[in-house]
């Protein structure tokens, strides 16, 4: 059987069918809300299949008691079927013990059905039923940070002050797409609608008099470990309303070549206010993200925190325990810790990358030597592991070398990109790559 339990919802059909009974009674009188029900569930099954109509029957009327719309004819028809033992058979096979479990349910669902009903309560349904915008439409809306906390520190850095400043200033975005992620087998123009926006860089006191979005620079969103300028959001205009909401104008053309990847995509949820996550946060950590080197000054927790996460990232060994691997990952975070600190001492430097002000990449020079580079896990893949050694070889100078691991296929494809030449002078294990500044 499609259950996993003896109670009047706790089946497939019954699941299936919650949603279309809303959208039935929301949008249809009772008595046309129950034919076409009758009609579209008999597409599938009908009182020959006893499985399937209990299930069917008796969560509608659970559904219909609940909202105090039960009509005299569902509940008779329904307790007529229990009393019959409808369908009863088929719990005959899961045992005596089950048989009677469900029986029981039956029992105190009928005296339910029977007794009165609570008073009648508004229907609709928990979906956004229409799209808002057009597509190609350039919005901007208004920040709301006051009395907010500023959630996302590890992806930009900000103050709280900074944070704050931002109440009532405008961010500007795009809409790309407004499509439903369900729609109702019962009545298909009605479905749960969801807007796709890109979002861009920066923040405005008021929305610029015109746009044009093919000069705006793009926001940054980390989704599975991709950069992305688009969210996902609400289609419900009563947040963008809300946030003071205004249309600036229309470029759809310039959506045509968008490359729109879902598993890229962020969700922000403007509904959502909590002290761990908002909407305010996740906008603004999207944005003014520039990948920036220096020299690492403070040598201490930032550095090994970030180590650890890079050596750890994809690296959990399930062969050992989850204490094994943490002491594992300190191990190693502490042996580049102290490798590094030496190299401070003798004379070299640490290069860390930040982006969105926040460390995302180090690599340690010592001499000619370029060693230990780690970039944060989920910011892998993004330029930014070529950017340090770039500038690493620029403060090592002719003749500053890598030893790469033989199987770091990463590793060794930027220094092939970067010109390097590679020569057997490193340890077995190691190809050892060589800038060579050509006359």
């Amino acid at each position: 059987m499609g259950a996993w339990g003896t109670s009047i919802n706790g089946n497939d059909t019954a699941e299936d069918l919650k949603q279309e009974y809303t959208v039935a009674f929301w949008k249809f009188e009772v008595p046309e809300a129950l034919r076409l029900l009758d009609e579209y569930v008999r597409q599938d099954f009908d009182e020959s299949d006893p499985e399937e109509w209990v299930n069917y029957y008796y969560s509608l009327a659970d559904f219909m008691w609940k909202k105090g719309i039960l009509t005299d004819e569902v509940r008779d028809k329904a307790v007529a079927m229990i009393d019959s033992g409808f369908g009863l058979d088929l719990w005959e096979e899961a045992g005596e013990k089950t048989l009677q479990s469900r029986k029981k349910v039956l029992a105190e669902f009928r005296e339910k059905l029977l007794s009165p009903q609570p008073p009648k309560k508004k229907i609709k349904p928990n979906i956004h039923a229409e799209r808002i915008f057009n597509d190609g439409d350039i919005i901007a809306i208004e920040l709301q940070t006051a009395g907010k906390l500023y959630t996302k520190n590890t992806v930009r850095a900000m103050t709280e002050d900074a944070f704050h400043a931002c109440d009532g200033k405008f961010v500007l975005m795009q809409l790309v797409e407004c499509k439903p992620s369900w729609h109702s087998a019962l009545v298909p123009e009605v479905g749960d609608h969801w807007a796709t926006f890109r979002l861009f860089d920066g923040v405005y006191d008021e929305p610029p008099e015109a746009v044009n979005v093919r000069t705006l620079k793009p926001a940054e969103f980390i989704c599975n470990s991709k950069f992305s300028p688009y969210f996902y959001c609400e289609s419900s205009m009563y947040y963008f309303k809300h946030r003071q909401a205004r249309v600036l104008g229309n470029d759809v053309s310039s959506l045509k070549d968008l490359d729109l990847d879902f598993n890229s995509t962020a969700c922000v949820f403007f509904g959502i206010n909590r002290p761990w996550v908002n909407a305010d946060s996740e906008l603004l950590a999207a944005m003014g993200k520039e990948p920036l080197i220096s020299i690492y000054q403070g040598f201490g927790r930032v550095y090994r925190e970030l180590v650890y996460d890079a050596i750890s990232y994809g690296e959990y060994d399930h062969r050992l325990t989850k204490q094994e691997n943490r002491e594992r990952f300190y191990r190693l975070t502490e042996a580049i810790a102290e490798r590094a600190l030496a190299a401070e001492k003798d004379g070299g430097i640490i290069l860390q990358l930040t982006y969105g002000g926040v460390m995302a990449g180090v690599l340690t020079v010592r001499e000619h030597l370029l060693e230990d580079l780690y970039i944060q896990g989920d910011l892998r893949n993004h330029g930014f592991g070529t950017l340090l050694i770039q500038n690493g070889l620029s403060h090592a100078g002719q003749g500053a070398y890598l030893d790469v691991p033989v199987n770091h296929a990463v590793l060794i494809h930027i220094c092939e990109k970067l010109g390097l030449s590679a020569n057997d002078g490193a340890e077995a294990g190691f190809i050892r790559y060589i800038w060579e500044v050509k006359e």
